[in-house]
C-alpha cells in the first residue's frame, strides 16, 4: 500500500508540474475505491479550504450545443493552465447528462448536457483579477459568453462564494 501511495504522490507532483493546478479530490483513491476517496489524512497538494473563494458556473444546454461547448471549455482549460498559476488554487470542469429529476441520479437523461465549472481562489479580489484577465487575454472569452446565451441554455453562476465547509483544514481531514 505504501508503494501505491508513493506512486500516487509522484503522479500528483508530476501533474502539478505539468498543469499548475490540481483538483483536491482528483488523486488519492486506492484501487477499488470510488474516485475521490482518500487513503490518508494528508490534504491534497492544493486544497480549497474554509474561507477561500469560489467561482462556480453551471451550464445546461441542448445536445446540439455540446460540441461547441467542449471546444470552448477545452480552450478555457488551456488558457487557465497557461495564465493563472500564481493565484488559482483548484480548477475542475465536469460534464454529464442532465437528469429528468435533478434529485434522482437514476432518473432518465433528458438529452441535454450539463457542464459544471469550479475554480477556487484565496480571495475575492483574485476572482475579480481572473475576470479582468480572461476578458482581456483569452481569445475565446466572448465566444463562450455568446455560447452561454444560446436559446435553451441555462446558466447559474456563483460569483465569489466563500467556502463555508471544507474537509481540508490545517492539514487534517475535518
Amino acid at each position: 500500500m505504501k508503494r501505491v501511495n508513493r506512486l500516487r504522490l509522484a503522479a500528483a507532483v508530476a501533474c502539478v508540474a505539468v498543469i499548475g493546478v490540481v483538483s483536491p479530490l482528483a488523486h488519492g483513491a486506492a484501487e477499488g475505491e470510488p474516485t475521490g476517496a482518500r487513503t490518508t489524512d494528508a490534504p491534497p497538494l492544493h486544497a480549497c479550504r474554509q474561507g477561500d473563494h469560489k467561482l462556480t458556473i453551471v451550464v445546461t444546454t441542448d445536445k446540439a450545443n455540446a460540441a461547441d461547448g467542449d471546444r470552448l471549455w477545452d480552450s478555457h482549460h488551456a488558457y487557465m493552465r497557461s495564465s493563472h498559476q500564481d493565484f488559482l488554487i483548484t480548477y475542475a470542469l465536469a460534464k454529464g447528462p442532465e437528469r429528468s429529476n435533478p434529485l434522482d441520479p437514476a432518473s432518465a437523461a433528458t438529452g441535454r448536457t450539463t457542464y459544471a465549472l469550479d475554480e477556487c481562489y484565496r480571495t475575492g479580489a483574485d476572482i475579480g483579477k481572473h475576470w479582468k484577465k480572461a476578458a482581456a487575454e483569452w481569445k475565446d472569452f466572448n465566444a463562450l459568453v455568446t455560447w452561454m446565451r444560446r436559446p435553451h441554455t441555462q446558466v447559474v453562476t456563483l460569483h465569489d462564494g466563500t467556502v463555508r465547509n471544507s474537509l481540508w483544514q490545517s492539514g487534517k481531514v475535518h
